[in-house]
């Protein structure tokens, strides 16, 4: 894998990770709290796969990579089309990048 695209993968990941936690504690879509239920929602579809997609992409292991992506695109792609133009339409790019890691490292082994 390329290093540069190994590094922007990785960064996003995290960058991921931290618009996740911007939505668990401040809802945009809602004057409302985020429920229990929505947290665990967030948590388990959000946070998770993009820390293992962190760990995946710096550790090269192109399974977990591809499973990770598997896992985080349904909500990637609703908060991308749920309302555009938003600061959600970020974690779509952060999605297309880590598509970009994960086929860069299956194409150099």
């Amino acid at each position: 894998m390329r290093s540069g695209v190994k590094w922007l993968g990785f960064f996003l990941s995290l960058l991921g990770i931290g618009l996740s936690f911007l939505f668990l504690f401040d809802n945009p879509y809602s004057e409302q709290a985020v429920s229990n239920s929505t947290q665990v929602i967030v948590v388990l579809m959000l946070i998770v796969p993009s820390a293992v997609m962190a760990i995946s992409i710096w550790r090269g292991l192109r399974i977990l990579m591809a499973i990770s992506l598997i896992w985080l695109a349904p909500y990637s792609f609703y908060f991308a089309i749920a309302s555009i133009p938003s600061i959600w339409n970020v974690v779509f790019l952060i999605l297309l990048v880590q598509f970009i890691a994960v086929i860069s490292l299956a194409s150099s082994m």
